[in-house]
């Protein structure tokens, strides 16, 4: 019996054999992977430029509009 147990002992089990991938392909992909997010970055910070010119735009003709209706304070009042 004791040779039964020590012979269970001796037998290791075989470990898995993990595939490696290739770094370069991975680097390759993540390299990649990043170009296209900062394209997609540029082109969502361009489409916010132009969004805020649009709106400072529309802030400058509304401070023009604004102005012509405020009467001044050294003017009179028509009687």
């Amino acid at each position: 019996m004791v040779s039964v147990v020590l012979s269970a002992c001796g037998t290791v089990p075989p470990t898995p054999v993990r595939q490696k991938n290739d770094p370069v392909v991975d680097l390759s992909s993540k390299v990649q992977s990043l170009q296209r997010q900062l394209r997609e970055r540029d082109k969502r910070i361009a489409e916010l430029e132009s969004q805020l010119e649009a709106l400072k735009l529309i802030d400058q003709d509304y401070e023009r509009q604004k102005k012509p209706l405020q009467t001044p304070a050294t003017q009179t009042p028509i009687q």
